[in-house]
């Protein structure tokens, strides 16, 4: 008892007016109540002299629904956050019972925010934290609904707040490793798990507030990474433009590509183009460099020519040679040893690197420490920008389990890196001279060594999207990746097929060595199982949600009679149903963006050549000419020609009893119109169908991002075909390089060959060509 704080009556008042302000609505009640559930469980953490705990009905259900109205009227849900969380409290578990574990629970978690108010310093803004934490905890779908289920549980036996901090820490990491390894569906519980845990602590240890400030040193370096980009708002998917003439610092980008990104060299006039007949030497020679210059800025195909590049031969003899020395040179030496390899093993700069090691253990970014039961050590950590999903209900559907994933490094290097290390770029500079001379190479600098992992996994095992999610480069914003839901086991393969092949010069005993280790690795099943965007979800909900689809359409057939009252509008529903369907499977097909009237018109499909060509960025950037051809599958082929001839039906049975609401199959035919079209009330009649109109006739059915198609098709592909195919599906390629421009060499025939994949898609999810009758 020598730990329970007692508060005398005018203290608890102050607490409490703090806590509960009194212009909330229905202060007093609250306060009331409130100190009369902090009396449930006095042997926790705090009591409130003279106050009995005896059950009495202070507030009523009429009045609990009276005050969340009020609350959100005046939006005062964090300030009143006390009285919010109380109210939707009361209305889930009913009156406060003394024998209710969920109540005693709240009791203890009360006196937690009742003992944080208590200090009157900045920790109080923890209250409106745990507000926030209990009200998510109170919906049934939030992931955070497991939270509060596991405290009302600990909270069923008596103890004490020392007891519950207990539980409460060895919860969190619990979470912490089943997010990590992929067996709990990366939520972010243990972060907020973590904030109750906090105040917990607060109170049991009486920390002090330690005021974290990032507003200095963060932000001038964030400031200083992206000062050269601009990013544009855009519906589907972020669109990044880079402000040129700024030299780029933080990317793992060589620094001779970014040179190619600067603005060109200021001529007499950039925008001059003379005439030959008339111009001087001098103008022409300018004109031709300029010329020459902005070709070659636009030339990323990655050319072996590339001074920047070593054979993979030079490579593998490089990382055999600095192994070698690595394991007989003394302590001091190695760590200069290590530095490179860490290079060659995870395509990072040599420099980054060097800030990495010169840190503790603890405040490293991408060199992380796992400690495990069963295998602990060193791995490079590796997070892509993915979208994020934040529609709670679709969450436990999710096929991607977060966008972190790690790769393992040599025992033998780990040992090095356990503790901070002190390298020179000077030392490493003298380190590649040694080794060039010793190899006879004719070049060996810091840029072919942080390019080697990224050339070797591109040009040699022809995986560019692995190259990028490994090596780190480029990862931020990047639409293949922003896009993409991947399996972690590919990219633990790739991995491990480039290690070995780095490895294939080295001495036969440190090959099998190393080479044991990433098999070891690959093996292990603990890991997440998919990676990438959250909007992609699992293949059994997408066949789900296609069924049902497909069977809301069907649904009509036979029952078009049997209601002469409503006959007609049961014509209407089924010609909706139809083309939300039929707009579903063009999304899942195809891949386009869901633009307004996607996908267009008639013209635009070339049903012999199995073509169709498609303009999804008009809106983005004006140009109604820029488009790219995608290749269409049989099954999408059938689709449309059976919508072709349904609606001709339709039109025959609709402009004969509504002559004055003509369904507009002529302009539909003759594309004067989009091919698709639905029928709404406001304003009445037909039209191209649009996002929002899909959204409408959804309505509570289905509720996600409008493109998650586009995300679902994109991880659905990966893997299965061609990096640059999936990008030209995508119109991902780089710039200028689309499949319709000069500069582009990809084959028509080559881009055909993804139909074949559609068709395997199509099987995948179970899609069926659907049946609608308009004659009963």
């Amino acid at each position: 008892m020598s730990n329970i704080r007692c508060f005398e009556k005018t203290e608890a008042k102050f607490v409490l007016d703090k806590l509960v302000p009194l212009d909330s609505p229905c202060s007093l009640i609250i306060q009331q109540l409130v100190t009369q559930i902090i009396g449930f469980t006095p042997d926790y953490a705090m009591t409130i002299s003279g106050h009995s705990s005896l059950v009495s009905d202070v507030l009523t259900l009429s009045d609990s629904q009276y005050i969340t109205e009020q609350v959100i009227k005046a939006g005062q849900t964090d300030t009143w956050a006390v009285t919010y969380m109380l109210v939707l409290f009361y209305q889930a578990y009913g009156k406060p019972n003394l024998s209710s574990s969920a109540w005693r629970f709240m009791s203890g978690y009360l006196q937690v925010i009742f003992i944080i108010t208590s200090r009157n310093d900045k920790h109080f803004a923890k209250v409106t934290r745990l507000g926030v934490r209990a009200r998510m905890g109170l919906k049934p779908n939030n992931p955070q609904a497991e939270i509060f289920e596991n405290l009302i549980n600990i909270h069923a036996h008596d103890c004490s707040v020392q007891q519950a901090l207990k539980y409460l820490r060895k919860y969190e990491t619990e979470t912490i490793k089943e997010e990590e390894s992929g067996e709990l569906a990366s939520k972010k519980l243990a972060s907020k798990l973590g904030q109750i845990r906090l105040a917990y602590e607060v109170v049991t240890d009486n920390k002090v507030f330690v005021s974290k400030n990032r507003s200095d040193s963060g932000k001038k370096e964030l400031t200083k990474e992206h000062s050269n980009k601009i990013y544009l708002d855009t519906d589907d998917e972020p669109l990044r433009a880079t402000r040129f003439g700024i030299k780029h610092q933080n990317d793992n980008v060589a620094d001779a590509e970014n040179i190619a990104d600067d603005d060109s060299p200021k001529l007499l006039d950039n925008n001059f183009k003379p005439a030959k007949n008339v111009a001087k030497s001098s103008q022409l020679q300018q004109w031709e460099l300029k010329n020459n210059f902005l070709h070659t800025k636009r030339n990323q195909f990655r050319f072996p020519t590339n001074h920047r590049q070593l054979s993979l031969l030079s490579c593998q003899m490089v990382f055999a040679r600095l192994w070698k020395r690595f394991l007989i040179v003394n302590y001091k030496e190695r760590h200069t040893y290590a530095v490179v390899l860490l290079s060659l093993l995870s395509g990072r700069k040599i420099q980054n690197i060097i800030e990495e090691l010169q840190l503790e253990k603890s405040q490293r970014s991408w060199l992380s420490y796992e400690n495990a039961d069963d295998s602990s050590g060193y791995f490079i950590s590796n997070t892509i920008d993915v979208t994020l999903n934040r529609r709670s209900h679709l969450l436990k559907h999710r096929q991607s389990h977060g966008s972190e994933f790690k790769l393992p490094l040599p025992i033998h290097l780990q040992a090095i890196i356990e503790n901070k290390l002190f390298v020179t770029s000077d030392e490493v500079a003298n380190l590649l001279t040694s080794i060039k001379n010793q190899l006879g190479l004719p070049a060996l600098t810091a840029q072919h060594v942080e390019a080697g992992l990224f050339i070797l996994i591109k040009n040699e095992l022809n995986e560019p999207l692995h190259a990028d999610m490994i090596t780190g480069v480029d990862v931020k914003h990047s639409s293949p990746l922003y896009y993409t839901g991947i399996e972690t086991n590919s990219i633990r393969e790739t991995y491990k097929k480039a290690v070995y092949l780095l490895t294939d010069y080295c001495e036969t005993e440190s090959q099998v060595l190393l080479r044991d280790e990433y098999k070891a690795w690959s093996e292990d099943s603990k890991y997440k199982k998919y990676i990438g965007s959250d909007m992609t979800l699992e293949k059994s909900a997408c066949k789900q949600f296609f069924n049902q689809l497909a069977d809301g359409a069907e649904s009509f057939n036979g029952y078009l009679k049997r209601d002469p009252i409503k006959k007609y509008d049961r014509y209407i529903e089924q010609f909706n149903a139809y083309s939300v369907w039929l707009w579903h499977i063009v999304m899942i097909q195809t891949g386009i963006r869901p633009v307004k009237h996607a996908p267009g018109l008639l013209s635009q499909f070339d049903f012999k050549q199995s073509i169709l060509w498609v303009s999804d960025k008009e809106e983005r950037n004006g140009l109604q000419a820029a488009g790219r051809l995608i290749p269409l599958s049989n099954f999408l082929i059938k689709a449309i020609q059976n919508y072709i001839a349904y609606i001709k039906r339709f039109a025959a049975i609709h402009n004969v009893i509504y002559p004055n609401e003509l369904f507009p199959l002529k302009a539909i035919l003759y594309s004067e119109q989009p091919l698709i079209q639905i029928y709404s009330k406001n304003p009445k009649g037909f039209s191209g169908i649009t996002p929002s109109k899909i959204r409408y006739q959804l309505k509570d059915f289905f509720s996600h991002q409008d493109n998650w198609l586009r995300h679902q098709l994109r991880s659905m592909l990966t893997n299965k075909v061609s990096e640059h195919l999936i990008c030209a599906l995508y119109g991902h390629e780089h710039p200028d390089q689309e499949v319709m421009h000069p500069m582009s060499s990809l084959s028509i025939n080559e881009l055909k060959i993804l139909s074949n994949v559609l068709d395997q898609v199509a099987g995948e999810l179970g899609l069926k060509q659907i049946e609608v009758s308009v004659y009963g």
